[in-house]
């Protein structure tokens, strides 16, 4: 293995910057790729079909080909995610993996919910920099969506929602050496139009330069009643290559708007048992039309990579972003009885945020006689100031109907002034090393990451936080074959410590950043066409705990809850059969709270959670039509608990999903027509959490793209 392969990675790592568009052609190995750090950077290619790539980011370890990636991930394309014709952030990363789990129609104008391996994890960075993006509606700027799963603190540090569950990153679009100018018009029912440009050129006697604009347009009524969105999107990404040195830039700005929020509902006493109150349609709205939310996000950020030396390379970036949200919902509303009685609340809600990111690292590559090393160094920063206020009406009572809703007029509802900024920030220094032994059959990953955590309330409201925590990592990879290899991992994750109250007999104790523990061991296989991935996993993480003592008639407050995951995935994805292609696989999850203040709920499953989950989208390029691609999804996972006691749970579910793809040519040039029906069945069902309200209905979607 060159040591010029080792310097490629190191720039990949730095955000995949470079990188050309989907359209390279699918590799047909999973062998080491073979670059040098002067050249032009490809990203990983793709299988075949183009939606998944052959490799990706691992923050502090660079960009990684699968079969030398110790962790498990999966990595997205462009393609992929407009055959998916450009849905949530959720619906892509969700739609064919098991190892991810979300509730819910969407709709809630907020964080997307997602759970990978039994943990959250609805962070998203971008170009590797924490805190810059929502990654909700922006899927028209991301060459590339990238999932580590389970808890990663080493390679991408700890991140401000405390989400230990996995990382997500979003690759940006670049310019390639060959024009872009793509239109693409779109339909969602009943009457939900939008337009996406999407236009690329190199500029310069050797293309150094490039640009790529995006720009999106959707408005109108979705499957839902009563429910309008109404998105604005326009992205710029730029970069320029001066020899061994690379500068690229990102500039979008998003508005998006809601009408008919999505908060769903609570049980009241005695409704909270089995069988559930009978779920309305799909689409029948769970609160009202005025329910509504207005989301901006306006983001900038720069970069440079610089390839030194055949054996040094180094790399740096720095971003802002501005995010602001003003809303009206009906969070907190209560389903009185099985006739379907819903008491509504209201609430009005706004925020403000201000991020600044920046990380900075570099790649060393020598040898210690037969031993290859790959030292990787990196700092991370990241501080938010946010400000906020949430009132809710006193007083106020209305009551509709979810199966035949008849929806009240607007009440008046105050905005108070924003709270002063609350400020948090994150700071870490990370090293690692990987040593190859045996021309790469063997690889050992060491790894440390200092972490320091800091919270402010200027207000002085709440007290303020500064900790830190040393965490490590530990991986291997064995070569069996050059088709088969395994690979073990111990890694951990982070979340921030609490400061104790006056309820507690150890008031004002300042907990240091609490460390979620991963084991996993697991199996990769390449045809050449597919690849195949199997894992067994072991994390815990600690929870809050009161102790049965008292002192002085207070109990005591640490952290020796613990919830336990264990869980076995297997996922394949590529061309398993000749013009057949499959994205899936099944994941079994056993998640158990295995220490609780509440004795009861100990040995119970944690809320919102499916053992079993199988998932598989299926493509099929048909013989009689040229052209044409018939496509099916299924998704099934068993029963969810609604709490914590595990008295009442939320029945298991199996939907089903049916499209096309054709591709021709009109005029002369290359038109893409998709069409898709998701829940085919209509299926009507209740999610956990209930605040997410009930599941997507039948839903059509049409899309046209023409490449000028």
């Amino acid at each position: 293995m060159r040591i010029s392969y080792f310097v490629g990675l190191s720039l990949l790592s730095a955000g995949s910057s470079w990188a050309q568009s989907s359209d390279a052609p699918p590799v047909t190995s999973l062998s080491t790729i073979e670059v040098k750090a002067s050249e032009y950077i490809d990203l990983p290619p793709a299988y075949e079909g183009n939606h998944v790539a052959t490799g990706g980011n691992l923050g502090l370890l660079g960009n990684r080909d699968v079969m030398n990636t110790p962790f498990s991930t999966i990595n997205y394309t462009s393609d992929y995610i407009e055959d998916l014709q450009g849905q949530e952030l959720r619906i892509l990363i969700s739609k064919n993996d098991p190892s991810v789990q979300t509730p819910g129609a969407g709709g809630t104008g907020g964080k997307d919910t997602l759970y990978i391996r039994g943990f959250r994890a609805g962070d998203v960075s971008l170009n590797g920099l924490q805190g810059l993006t929502s990654g909700r509606r922006v899927m028209a700027i991301a060459e590339r969506l990238e999932i580590l799963k389970g808890p990663s603190a080493v390679l991408n540090g700890m991140n401000a929602s405390n989400d230990v569950g996995g990382s997500i990153n979003l690759v940006t679009k670049r310019a390639t050496d060959d024009p872009i100018s793509n239109v693409t018009l779109s339909y969602i029912q009943p009457s939900q139009f939008g337009t996406h440009l999407d236009l690329g050129r190199r500029f310069g006697q050797s293309n150094e330069l490039g640009l790529r604009l995006n720009g999106v347009f959707k408005d109108g009524e979705g499957v839902v009643d009563h429910r309008t969105n109404r998105d604005k999107l326009i992205s710029l990404g730029a970069d320029y290559r001066l020899g061994s040195l690379k500068l690229s830039a990102d500039l979008y700005h998003l508005e998006e708007y809601i009408s008919g929020l999505n908060r769903g509902v609570r049980l009241a006493k005695g409704l909270d048992k089995n069988p559930l109150p009978t779920p309305p349609k799909g689409d029948v709205l769970l609160g009202v039309p005025w329910a509504a939310g207005l989301t901006r996000e306006t983001t900038a950020l720069i970069r440079a990579d610089w390839a030194a030396s055949d054996k040094l390379a180094l790399y740096g970036s720095a971003g802002y972003s501005k995010s602001e949200m003003n809303n009206y919902n009906t969070k907190g509303s209560t389903l009185l009885n099985e006739q379907g009685d819903l008491k509504l609340a209201a609430t009005r809600r706004n925020n403000t945020g201000y991020n600044l990111a920046a990380n900075t690292g570099l790649f060393y590559s020598f040898d210690t006689g037969s031993v290859q090393h790959t030292i990787s160094a990196g700092l991370d920063w990241n501080r938010k100031s946010s400000r906020s206020d949430n009132t809710s009406i006193k007083g106020w009572s209305e009551t509709i109907n979810i199966y035949d809703p008849d929806y009240p007029a607007r009440p008046y509802v105050p905005m108070n002034g924003l709270s002063a900024p609350n400020v948090s920030y994150l700071y870490s220094a990370a090293l690692a090393d990987t040593l190859s032994f045996a021309d790469g059959k063997y690889q050992l990953t060491l790894g440390l990451r200092q972490q320091w955590v800091g919270t402010k309330d200027k207000s002085g409201k709440s007290d303020n936080y500064r900790k830190n925590a040393l965490t490590p990592t530990i991986a291997g990879v064995w070569q069996l074959q050059d088709d088969w290899m395994l690979y073990a991992n111990y890694a951990e994750g982070l979340t921030q410590g609490m400061i104790v109250g006056d309820d507690y007999a150890n008031e004002g104790q300042v907990f240091a950043p609490q460390k979620t523990r991963q084991y996993e061991i697991g199996m990769k296989y390449d045809s050449g066409d597919y690849a195949l991935t199997a894992a067994l996993f072991d994390i815990t993480q600690p929870n809050s705990y009161e102790s049965n003592e008292r002192f002085n008639g207070k109990p005591n407050l640490s952290y020796d809850g613990r919830q336990r995951n264990r869980g076995v995935e297997v996922q394949v994805f590529g061309q398993i059969a000749k013009n057949w292609r499959l994205t899936g696989g099944i994941a079994y999850l056993d998640p158990k709270i295995r220490k609780a203040s509440n004795s009861d709920t100990e040995g119970r499953s944690a809320v919102g959670l499916s053992r079993w989950v199988a998932k598989a989208g299926i493509e099929w390029d048909t013989p009689f039509v040229q052209g044409l691609t018939l496509n099916a999804n299924l998704h099934t996972q068993s029963k969810q608990y609604a709490n914590a006691s595990n008295s009442y749970y939320m029945p298991g579910v199996t939907t089903y999903d049916l499209g096309m793809r054709y591709k021709t040519r009109f005029a002369g040039k290359e038109v893409t027509l998709r069409a898709s029906l998701e829940n085919v069945g209509n299926k009507a069902y209740w999610v956990v959490p209930l605040s997410n309200g009930q599941g997507s209905p039948r839903t059509f979607l049409a899309s046209a793209t023409m490449k000028f």
